[in-house]
């Protein structure tokens, strides 16, 4: 209660305090505090009950992070009144039902945490109006439903993460206006289509994960123009055809994971770039990919634990190492 006399309080940081007997928040707390602008409640084990509605009167308030606590229900639609709040970060908790669409209403917000929750449904559309937005993470929650297509309204998010949660696909081309995403994250969803093409547009993404996608369809070459990307995640997946070359021409592509899937053909990845990445290239997993173990090609096959070209017997029955199959009915064109 001597908190309630603190009415020009301007930061209020609890972490570590309440780890022994429940807690809640009392819904008349936040009733004086005009002035409060930065509330950080952390790694509080035993804070729980909900969020008092009455917080989102605290209009003054730019940072909010409740982190780490055991709060639960539902994120309280009043919330979208914090029209100067910068930073929301409600990651985990054991928040559940659905993102209030009044979620809209945050027109300064930069970042915007809500992972390891127990947060349902479909993503709101209105989480389109949050221009100024530039790190979105939903990860590890129950969110169903499609991408919304207007996020790609959201001009200057930098990342998004929506995996491990149940969102379906295709993923909207609208998404192709992320021009300033780096980090594009949506591993573990039922999307179920094919990649992308827009992909290649977004030329300053760094790290992308599609693992567990059940993506279908072939590696696209569009891939090729992200020369500011590190690390490519495709693993877990249903994509087939070869393995682009160029891939291995991304200057700073210091991590690939393209392990069970269905690609095959022969894998054409240099030596240099094989030996540059090391055990950050991982190809296992396709039954039928396989590499040329020649003798300036020592031991690849074992050593990437996919097939030598020498043994492996395609669908046909015969060998990779005798070069192309004849053609008896005389389909391919002439040489000369």
């Amino acid at each position: 209660q001597s908190l309630l006399k603190l009415t020009y309080l301007k930061t209020l940081s609890i972490f570590n305090c309440f780890v022994a007997s429940p807690v809640n928040l009392p819904s008349t707390l936040f009733g004086p505090f005009s002035t409060l602008e930065h509330l950080a409640l952390q790694s509080n084990p035993t804070l729980s009950g909900e969020i008092p509605p009455s917080l989102g009167g605290v209009a003054s308030l730019r940072v909010l992070s409740l982190s780490q606590n055991s709060f639960q229900g539902s994120i309280p639609r009043q919330i979208g009144g914090l029209v100067s709040l910068e930073q929301l970060d409600l990651s985990y908790n054991n928040f559940s039902g659905q993102i209030p669409k009044e979620i809209g209403g945050l027109k300064s917000i930069a970042i915007l945490d809500l992972s390891w929750n127990e947060i349902e449904g479909n993503l709101p559309s209105s989480l389109g109006q949050l221009q100024l937005l530039q790190k979105m993470d939903l990860s590890s929650n129950r969110l169903t439903g499609k991408i919304p297509p207007d996020l790609g309204k959201l001009k200057r998010l930098v990342l998004l993460d929506l995996s491990h949660n149940f969102i379906g696909g295709p993923i909207p081309e609208t998404l192709s206006n992320l021009e300033l995403l780096e980090y594009f994250l949506i591993d573990d969803n039922p999307i179920k289509s094919e990649i992308p093409l827009f992909i290649g547009k977004l030329s300053k993404l760094k790290s992308v994960s599609f693992s567990g996608c059940g993506l279908i369809g072939s590696i696209t070459n569009s891939f090729s123009s992200l020369k500011n990307l590190t690390a490519l995640s495709l693993d877990n997946n249903s994509l087939s055809g070869s393995v682009p070359p160029n891939l291995a021409l991304l200057p700073n592509l210091d991590q690939l994971n393209i392990s069970h899937n269905k690609l095959n053909g022969v894998l054409q990845l240099p030596d240099e770039f094989i030996g540059k990445l090391g055990k950050r290239l991982d190809v296992r997993g396709n039954s039928e990919i396989c590499i040329s173990d020649q003798p300036n090609k020592k031991n690849l096959s074992s050593y990437l634990e996919i097939s030598s070209c020498v043994n492996m017997k395609p669908r046909n029955g015969k060998s990779f190492a005798k070069g192309p199959p004849e053609d008896p009915a005389g389909i391919k064109p002439p040489l000369y």
